[in-house]
């Protein structure tokens, strides 16, 4: 992983595209005029951005918060975007990158993922087993999330 700056704001965007595109099989998003999808949270995710690589190939992204905006805990750090391209993923590129995001942050963790998100739900089951997380569903926004709370 690398922290980032401002100056990869617009790669992050480009890969928020795509990221959108994975999910839209499992979730609706709209889709612009400009035939983009909306995405309006990443200046107020933008707070811990970071870039996932495998050698020297973007493999894809994360933007961290101290705060969990499903729960409103304060302080608690937050994982608000993770996404991994296809072709990394199931070659331990995620699970690298969580534990090192992870220990770049220590101290309480809140992680939610839409029911609706299956692929998401497993892999962030299978991930956060070892962490032994208290999970639970939750109301948020007018959808069912699963939050996992842990200790880093």
């Amino acid at each position: 992983i690398k922290r980032v700056g401002d100056e990869h704001k617009s790669t992050i965007a480009n890969l928020i595209q795509l990221y959108l595109y994975d999910m839209t099989g499992s979730m609706p998003f709209p889709i612009g005029a400009d035939g983009r999808f909306e995405y309006d949270f990443l200046d107020r995710c933008w707070r811990y951005p970071y870039l996932i690589r495998v050698e020297d190939d973007i493999a894809g992204f994360a933007l961290v918060i101290d705060e969990c905006p499903l729960t409103g805990r304060q302080p608690c750090w937050f994982m608000a975007e993770f996404f991994i391209l296809k072709a990394y993923r199931r070659r331990g590129a995620g699970r690298a990158a969580l534990a090192a995001i992870v220990q770049e942050h220590p101290g309480d963790w809140h992680l939610g993922v839409p029911i609706a998100n299956r692929p998401a739900l497993e892999f962030w089951g299978r991930v956060l087993a070892p962490r032994s997380p208290a999970s639970r569903e939750i109301a948020f926004d007018g959808d069912r999330w699963r939050l996992h709370a842990f200790r880093a």
